[in-house]
């Protein structure tokens, strides 16, 4: 985890705006896993690997896209493999798009739609509003 957040510092540093996508296997917050009461001893949802990235988004300044447009609970990217827990949607978001502070303003919507599913995890769809250039 030190390597990965030492590795985004470094980037950061260049002062280029870039997306982060990927699956960091940290629900961040409460409304990021449905047992979180039961889970605090779980591993991804460990105090040390919260306060991580606590520093990622909070001290080091990467926006969280789905959060940016979106507080609401029961938006998960992961399922233990069983089909009661998707069922009851027993899931966690483990999955994010970490983006520079700078492009915070392009988020237009984010989802994480259930189906259809080829893993796991669900995908994250963040919509941006902007042109590239080439």
């Amino acid at each position: 985890m030190d390597d990965f957040a030492r590795y985004l510092d470094k980037q950061r540093r260049k002062r280029r705006e870039y997306i982060y996508c990927g699956s960091l296997y940290v629900a961040q917050q409460k409304l990021d896993i449905k047992n979180w009461r039961d889970s605090q001893q779980s591993p991804g949802f460990l105090a040390p690997e919260r306060a991580w990235m606590d520093e990622i988004i909070g001290n080091m300044g990467y926006v969280d896209a789905l959060r940016e447009v979106s507080r609401e609970g029961d938006q998960y990217s992961w399922w233990p493999d069983n089909e009661q827990a998707e069922m009851l949607n027993l899931g966690w978001r483990f999955d994010y798009q970490l983006l520079t502070p700078g492009l915070r303003r392009f988020v237009r919507s984010a989802r994480l739609p259930r189906q259809p599913r080829f893993s796991q995890h669900a995908p994250l769809i963040v919509d941006y509003d902007w042109t590239l250039t080439i």
